[in-house]
């Protein structure tokens, strides 16, 4: 088990350096264009290792098949309830991942498919291929545009990315979600 968990650490910590690397301004001038990344995103893009990158605005999620969350408690990494919500609306993350298809190279490909969710402000979440397809945490991942009957306020922006069965839901919940890419590990 040690050793399992040790090989996941090896091929997560990568992805996360990487989109750590990504987001960071560099210099002065880049510093006003990642202030721009602060605001709330319109639309969400879909790439990386995909057969059909695409862009998603709100109606073109909305055609996609529509699930209801039911009760989620928004728990912080320090296990306090930030926040109780009766309902997230919004479309499951691998419904979003099919309609782009993963671009796969062989019959065990998607296993080293690392699913990396970025909101404008930079913050980074990620997810395994297998947990997504191959756990119950797939079925509860939603990409969310309505919370409670309502649509997303200001804060949230347009969309936000939400697991709703991990044990502290706070630290993959992504306001302003932006970005989804998919990434092959190597």
């Amino acid at each position: 088990m040690q050793r399992r968990n040790a090989l996941f650490l090896a091929l997560l910590l990568p992805v996360c350096a990487l989109a750590t690397a990504e987001t960071a301004p560099a210099t002065p001038a880049s510093a006003a264009a990642h202030a721009a990344k602060d605001q709330p995103s319109l639309a969400l893009q879909i790439d990386g290792a995909v057969t059909a990158p695409r862009s998603f605005d709100l109606a073109s999620l909305q055609k996609l098949a529509a699930q209801n969350s039911g009760p989620v408690d928004v728990v912080c990494a320090s296990g306090a309830t930030v926040a109780t919500v009766q309902n997230f609306r919004g479309v499951r993350l691998t419904d979003v991942i099919d309609t782009v298809g993963l671009k796969l190279e062989g019959h065990k490909d998607a296993r080293t498919m690392v699913v990396v969710a970025r909101a404008t402000d930079g913050y980074v979440v990620t997810f395994s291929y297998n947990e997504l397809y191959n756990t119950a945490i797939g079925k509860d991942v939603l990409v969310a545009w309505e919370k409670d009957g309502q649509p997303l306020g200001p804060h949230e922006g347009q969309f936000l990315l939400i697991s709703g069965q991990d044990i502290k839901t706070g630290p993959r919940h992504v306001r302003n979600l932006a970005d989804i890419r998919i990434v092959r590990m190597q």
